[in-house]
């Protein structure tokens, strides 16, 4: 791709620039050390906003969502249902690693209530700058942030509810979990994979007005 052919993407508008700026602030005032943040990147008038978690390891070193081996099964994805990347929004529900030692190895874990209460009010100032048509949830803990704590992924996977700012909302498999399929259950990646490349063709159609 020749840089004519790459697509062009809006600067930062100010607004979004100062939301970042407190959520560095946010950050450097609740979250350990070197553990974010990271915040949102792509098209800051996106039509479609993919919200996950929280960031891992890799997105704390690249300092971006959804990188490493989870991001490129996002990627993968994408690519097979046409999605240019660089035209959505990314971000997730917490800014910073939540993470805990287990016989001294570092794991990632479901952000605390007290985490979600800091960081839920940022997210949702960033997705009425955004205003994006369509918002997926990829995973569980950012549904029930965003949807409800009685959402259930696996019964109400792919369906479309009412969002923030007159959005349509759906939640969908994280990437991540494709990849723990991937490893330790390849019989079972296949559809679930499949399943996300559904969720996220039909996302694509109701950004596009479809």
């Amino acid at each position: 791709m020749t840089a004519a052919q790459r697509p062009t993407v809006p600067d930062i508008p100010a607004a979004l620039h100062d939301l970042h700026r407190r959520m560095t602030r946010t950050a450097i005032e609740t979250c350990p050390q070197g553990l974010g943040p990271v915040t949102g990147v792509g098209n800051p008038g996106a039509a479609l906003c993919l919200v996950g978690e929280a960031p891992a390891e890799w997105e704390v070193k690249e300092g971006r969502p959804f990188a490493g081996p989870a991001g490129r099964v996002l990627d993968d994805a994408l690519a097979d249902v046409r999605i240019v990347r660089a035209q959505l929004w990314l971000t997730n529900v917490v800014k910073c690693r939540t993470m805990r030692i287990v016989n001294g190895r570092k794991e990632n874990r479901a952000p605390l209530a007290g985490e979600l209460k800091t960081w839920l009010p940022l997210l949702a100032e960033e997705l009425a700058l955004i205003a994006p048509r369509a918002v997926v949830c990829l995973g569980g803990t950012a549904a029930k942030a965003l949807i409800g704590k009685g959402f259930k992924l696996t019964e109400q996977r792919g369906q479309w509810l009412d969002g923030p700012n007159g959005a349509r909302i759906m939640a969908t498999f994280h990437p991540a979990y494709v990849l723990h399929l991937q490893t330790h259950d390849p019989e079972r990646s296949e559809p679930v994979y499949k399943t996300l490349l559904e969720d996220l063709t039909a996302a694509r159609e109701l950004a596009r007005g479809g």
